[in-house]
């Protein structure tokens, strides 16, 4: 049996994982059973990146909500009709509370009548097999998947199936979320399904969505990794025309979207996270007219303040431009300056429409893929280990020492030691020693090591022997020596401290043999 706890712990992000710790902690303060559901589930059985964590509880959602809200957690939506909670947290993970629910619908994109259900009946009254799994998260089955309409097995067959025949029309926007599905994943609709979701367009239940839900579903479009390709299976089912009858018609810029996906790709390999919605809704939106525009945001459900970004990115874009461009002689301190203000979202968009400005794309380029993860490699360690504790002081050496860096002081690891020691008031470090130090050694390896004296090591020469006394009183040539009666061949040389074998004593002949040699020399 998988171990699906170890899969979902490592394939999260440390902020989602920190965020999973945290809901699984509060929840089981309060006794609540605890599910991690749909999407998430879904995309760590395809394997595919876990954006969203989705939790439902057995119980009340919004006393979890509230509990985490006073830890520092931030409540942006909350319905209190059907008790779901959507909370930000500090850094960046989005994650949703609901309550596990049952749905009865009376009519067609009406809302549905929800009452309190258990964990299993929850599962099946969502929209596709593949969004109906789950994850236990509660101290008693923790780790425990439930999959009560088989989606796995969709999943490995690559399929979409509804779970009942009025899917699509007790809720509409189904028919939008499997176009979305089809294309992220890959999937394609099972013959039933394809055959229930044609028969819905037939009928035009696609018009029965409701407003609100409609932007949540465009927003999702829009935060697509591939909106391109989901935006284009939208108008080949002509439902465009369901967000803006002339969007049908004139199309969103997808040559401008498929710049900005390039940029928004480099940046999310880089380690950034953006929030692309804006960028993507200004695209769909830009071939319609100012008027327009400011209706669909508006209709689509947009703040203040969101509408008010979305319609003057092109305004602040060309601010930005306009600033980069006057500043022609800008070094890399005074552009790290300047772009450290702007949002990351504002600089991928420049680099997505102006692409014909190379000086200010290679300013903003440098920044976002120099200067900035530079500045997440500045040496805190070695400031601690040379005895430099966290502080004011501590700061303003870093800060010196970045600035430094994109000047262009130093280049090579020793460089920068002594400049950061120099920062910190250190002494610096005199490396001659050690370099007198390496050249005895050297100087040691060279000369040959002194071994034991050995057999081979040449001998001081004998002194002359000494003359006769014969030849000594004569004065003359010494006497010659009579001959040396032959002697046996030599043995070898022994061997290196080998010692030399014994001679052999010579040979005593018996009685028998000294017997036949007198008779020999008395016959001669």
């Amino acid at each position: 049996m998988p171990d699906y706890i170890f899969m979902l712990e490592s394939r999260l992000s440390p902020e989602q994982l920190q965020a999973l710790n945290q809901v699984q902690q509060e929840a089981q303060e309060l006794s609540l059973n605890l599910y991690l559901v749909g999407g998430a589930v879904r995309d760590l059985m395809t394997g595919s990146p876990i954006r969203d964590l989705d939790f439902v509880v057995e119980g009340n959602p919004l006393r979890l909500a509230k509990r985490l809200e006073s830890r520092g957690v931030r409540r942006f939506a909350v319905d209190p009709d059907h008790r779901t909670a959507e909370l930000l947290l500090t850094d960046g993970v989005s994650l949703s509370v609901e309550m596990s629910r049952n749905e009865f619908y009376q009519s067609p994109g009406k809302p549905a009548q929800v009452s309190p259900a258990s964990i299993l009946e929850d599962l099946r009254r969502r929209d596709f097999t593949v969004n109906a799994m789950g994850i236990s998260l509660t101290p008693g089955s923790r780790g425990l998947l439930l999959d009560p309409t088989n989606g796995l097995a969709d999943i490995e067959s690559r399929e979409l199936r509804v779970l009942h025949n009025y899917s699509f029309v007790h809720d509409p926007l189904r028919l939008l979320r499997l176009v979305r599905f089809s294309t992220r994943l890959g999937f394609h609709p099972e013959p039933r399904t394809k055959e229930l979701f044609d028969a819905a367009l037939e009928r035009d239940f696609q018009y029965h969505i409701p407003l609100d839900a409609l932007g949540r579903e465009v927003a999702q479009v829009a935060g697509e990794e591939n909106s391109v390709a989901a935006l284009k299976a939208l108008a080949d089912y002509e439902l465009l025309e369901v967000v803006h009858p002339l969007l049908q018609k004139r199309k969103p810029d997808y040559d401008g979207l498929a710049k900005l996906q390039k940029y928004c790709q480099q940046a999310a390999a880089a380690g950034y996270r953006l929030d692309t919605v804006g960028l993507v809704l200004h695209y769909i939106v830009q071939r319609l007219k100012p008027r327009l525009q400011k209706q669909l945001l508006s209709k689509l459900g947009l703040r203040k303040a969101e509408l008010k970004q979305v319609l003057g990115l092109d305004k602040e874009a060309r601010r930005w431009v306009k600033l980069l461009g006057r500043r022609r002689s800008m070094g890399p301190r005074q552009v790290y300056q300047v772009l450290d203000a702007a949002a990351v979202e504002m600089l991928v968009f420049i680099l997505a429409e102006y692409s014909d400005k190379k000086k200010v794309q290679a300013k903003i380029y440098n920044f976002l893929f120099k200067y900035r993860p530079m500045r997440q490699r500045l040496p805190v360690r070695e400031l601690q280990l040379m005895g430099i504790q966290p502080g004011p002081k501590f700061d303003q050496i870093l800060e010196k020492y970045f600035e430094a860096q994109l000047d262009g002081r130093f280049r090579s690891r020793p460089q920068q030691l002594r400049y950061l020691r120099m920062l910190a008031g250190l002494p610096k470090t005199s490396t001659k020693p050690v370099k007198k130090e390496k050249e005895k050694e050297k100087e040691k390896d060279k000369k040959p090591a002194a071994g034991p004296a050995s057999a081979e090591t040449k001998q001081p020469p004998a002194a002359p022997a000494k003359l006769a006394p014969e030849a000594a009183s004569l004065g003359t040539k010494q006497a010659p020596k009579p001959p040396a009666p032959p002697s046996a061949p030599p043995a070898k040389a022994p061997g290196k401290n080998v010692p030399a074998p014994p001679a052999k004593p010579a040979r005593v002949p018996s009685r028998r043999s000294a017997k036949k040699l007198k008779k020999k020399s008395h016959r001669r």
